[in-house]
């Protein structure tokens, strides 16, 4: 793949990359002496005068805009402790920061550093453009800098430029360093990138220098997750190559003392079981002269520190705010030793922040109005009630099909296609029943928050309609089948209207056995997939999925054929996007906003505005259709021979 250089904001405008945050050491010896303090801290300055030095780093990866505690949001009680088994929040999270940051403050410096993936799973990230809420936030609550996840482009580069924008005019924002993205080009969705580099919002390298100690900060966007993001004209160089430059510049030029690689690329089992693999390992492997990875992206939560090459720690902190990582590792002529890992669960025997928490009853106004209203909902709006845990967990497949079941034929109830499909990872949260079961807009919208649309570019895929013969759906199921070790079980295909039978003992491309079109209602009716038969299939699915369907024969090397069609068997000629490495992007399923064949995007018209159906909306209309006992009651999620059916039969 041929890329350009990467973009130097420190470079194009000179700009010093360096927050001294200490004098010198030996003014500050000085001041301490006449100030008769120094035996306040004279075990820092034991320390220091034996050339050992400690430091701590504070950490999260993937928080996806989980500012209120994980579900349900009406249980979320921040305020006081003991009442809620809720996990994360902000507002929790912050005063955890604090905590942690007055303990170890006399011990060393601290730092507070975030993985990416800031964005994008609740309703909150679905206003990001109008509010920059995730990096004000982060800045409120002390970070030292973030770095780009793959779902920070969801929107786009405009639409990430505009959300780092609205928080830089704010006056809250934290560096964001991006080494390996590139958006140095001509193309107008790159402008607000291009004027933030130039502002030294965004930057390739950051030193700090706190408490003594020269820390030299880089972030990468690993080769793995750049296959998920939505670059459109920026691209990502090599992540391992950009590596090696960086850590050169921090040594030879910046002098650093200790250099952090903020590494958003995911971590995985080796077939012992433990965690030895992923990109967050790899680029620890190849460049020694990385002190410090704190990784992300495959929402692990480390235990113990990953110790690649005798010397340089990996940690992650999970997902979702759900932990804070602490990090504490000595400096000794040289060595770096791991003093002390440990995750500290963000739940509630944490009395949260009010400070944050009421910015973030501020940003809920914004959200409504911006993401629900157009569609008659609002954030804090009760829909219905869960009689039980509807799970989303990727590798235990019979744990989740009730959710799966209810989202796929929620999405063919909207659209009346033949099938509905999506994925497991399309399914970015559980419900989860709580104290009293209530599920609100908020908890629903976290089912499915991911992307944009295409008539209608305000947040959540729209559902998208094309036909496929048998033969390509089976082509679309194997490749889907594949899994992933970083991300086991997340391309899991979950259907309405279709099951099929798999047999994975069966070689690769060849283990689906079987499909059949119908449903528990009306039966099931096997059809031919091996060719011979060119009747078509309507399908819908969400357009963030959707993009990965198009780009399979590209992904397989054309070993796996499909192309999406009209009614009449026409190919589908509006596609954005073609492009020979998918690694940049991925083909759009359908055209820019100008030119949209409204006849295979799922929308309703009003005043002669095509509205389109998103994904969310699809779930929010289905549960509120559900029958109610008595009138003003909400309606209770039915736990029933439909949200029990397997529709994906393993064989063999």
């Amino acid at each position: 793949m041929k890329v350009a250089p990467a973009v130097s904001a420190a470079k194009e405008v000179g700009k010093e990359t360096t927050l001294r945050e200490t004098s010198s050491r030996r003014d500050f010896l000085a001041r301490s002496s006449k100030a008769g303090a120094a035996i306040l801290l004279c075990g820092d300055l034991v320390v220091a005068a034996e050339g050992k030095k400690t430091f701590t780093i504070l950490h999260t990866n993937d928080l996806h805009s989980n500012f209120i505690g994980l579900g349900p949001a009406s249980d979320y009680t921040p305020f006081s402790t003991g009442d809620d088994k809720t996990l994360g929040g902000y507002a929790r999270l912050a005063a955890l920061i604090r905590q942690r940051k007055e303990a170890r403050q006399g011990l060393g410096p601290v730092l507070v550093l975030d993985d990416g993936d800031y964005s994008m799973g609740t309703a909150f990230g679905g206003a990001i453009r109008e509010t920059g809420a995730e990096l004000q936030l982060l800045s409120r609550m002390g970070y030292d800098a973030t770095t780009f996840g793959n779902h920070e482009f969801d929107f786009g580069p405009d639409g990430l430029g505009q959300s780092i924008g609205v928080a830089a005019k704010a006056g809250h924002v934290p560096p964001v360093v991006a080494s390996n993205t590139n958006f140095d080009g001509k193309h107008a969705t790159l402008a607000d990138l291009q004027r933030l580099a130039k502002d030294g919002v965004i930057r390739r390298h950051l030193v700090i220098e706190r408490g003594g100690v020269r820390f030299g900060i880089f972030g990468l966007l690993g080769k793995e997750a750049v296959v998920y993001t939505q670059g459109g004209a920026a691209s990502f160089p090599d992540a391992i190559e950009t590596a090696k430059e960086m850590v050169n510049v921090l040594h030879e030029k910046e002098k650093v003392d200790v250099v952090i690689c903020l590494s958003h690329g995911g971590v995985a089992r080796g077939k012992d079981g433990k965690f030895t693999g992923g990109d967050d390992v790899r680029v620890a492997e190849a460049v020694p002269g990385i002190d410090v990875v704190i990784g992300g992206h495959s929402h692990t939560a480390l235990q113990e520190a990953i110790l690649v090459n005798g010397r340089t720690p990996v940690v992650q902190a999970g997902k979702y705010g759900q932990n804070l990582g602490e990090l504490v590792i000595t400096v000794d002529g040289g060595k770096l030793t791991v003093e002390s890992y440990q995750l500290h669960p963000i739940d509630d025997t944490i009395a949260g922040d009010r400070a944050i928490a009421d910015e973030i009853d501020r940003y809920k106004k914004t959200v409504t109005k911006v993401v629900f209203t157009s569609r008659g909902y609002r954030i804090d709006q009760p829909l219905a009630v869960a009689a039980r845990d509807l799970p989303n967990t990727f590798t235990d497949i019979a744990a989740g099909t009730p959710l799966a079941n209810l989202v796929t034929d929620s999405f063919r109830k909207a659209i009346n296609a033949d099938i509905a499909i999506t994925a497991n990872a399309m399914m970015r949260a559980g419900i989860t029943r709580g104290k009293s079961g209530v599920q609100t807009v908020y908890d629903v919208f976290a089912v499915a928050p991911l992307g944009a649309g295409i008539v209608d570019t305000t947040a959540g895929s729209a559902l998208v309609t094309a036909y496929f013969t048998g033969q390509e759906l089976k082509h679309m199921l194997e490749f889907l089948l594949v899994d992933n070790p970083t991300h086991p079980g997340e391309t899991f295909p979950r259907t309405s209207g279709m099951r099929f039978r798999y047999d994975m003992s069966r070689p690769m491309f060849d283990v689906v056995t079987a499909i059949e079109i119908g449903d528990i209602d009306h039966g099931y009716r096997a059809i031919d997939i091996t060719g011979e038969d060119e009747r078509l299939y309507s399908l819908t699915c969400p357009l963030f999925f959707g993009k990965i369907v198009v780009a399979i024969p590209t992904y397989t090397k054309g070993k796996l054929t499909l192309v999406p069609k009209n009614k009449q068997g026409e190919p589908l000629k509006e596609k954005a996007e073609l492009v020979d490495d998918p690694r940049d992007d991925t083909p759009d399923l359908l055209p820019p906003p100008s030119t949209v064949d409204k006849s295979s995007v799922a929308a309703v018209a009003e005043k002669g505005t095509v509205r389109e159906i998103k994904e969310w909306q699809a779930i929010m209309d289905y549960l509120s259709s559900l029958p109610v006992k008595r009138k003003g009651e909400l309606p209770i999620i039915p736990i029933d021979e439909h949200a029990g059916e397997v529709r994906a039969i393993k064989v063999g």
